[in-house]
């Protein structure tokens, strides 16, 4: 694996609430792969203030569980800044974010959602068996990526 200084891994996500926890796992086994593990970042979920945190980096990644199907169970796209940015109390989302870095701080990283499929939301910990098979098959195709 890769080891890219000048790349932010943000996992969004909460591990008590079962597949919601797939961004925290995806950056938990970075971790285990000895990724840098100051490029890696553990987020319930993204506010105006991580403008600032992604505004230091050439490229960051968004990597969150999806309740949608997705084909193969995940999708990898690049991403890019929103037209216009709407304040909520709740969340911002990554185009969002990447609409402010570039407003007020004026940086424009090359960023990438990963979109991982989840099934079940309950509270409790741990992935269901088919959240972890998409996991797998992420983190592989993540190792392919060239940035």
């Amino acid at each position: 694996m890769k080891k890219l200084d000048n790349t932010l891994i943000i996992g969004i996500g909460n591990n008590t609430r079962q597949d919601d926890g797939l961004g925290w796992s995806f950056i938990e086994l970075l971790e285990k792969n000895n990724f840098n593990s100051n490029n890696l970042v553990y987020k319930y979920q993204l506010m105006v203030e991580d403008a600032e945190l992604i505004s230091n980096y050439s490229n960051v990644v968004f990597v969150d569980a999806c309740k949608s199907p997705l084909p193969n169970g995940f999708s990898i796209e690049r991403i890019y800044a929103s037209k216009q940015v709407s304040f909520s109390t709740h969340e911002v989302p990554p185009n969002q974010i990447l609409n402010l870095c570039q407003t007020v701080y004026n940086k424009n990283p090359v960023a990438t959602l990963i979109k991982i499929q989840g099934y079940d939301w309950d509270i409790k910990i741990g992935l269901t068996k088919k959240a972890l098979n998409n996991l797998t098959k992420t983190i592989a195709n993540f190792k392919l990526l060239d940035f």
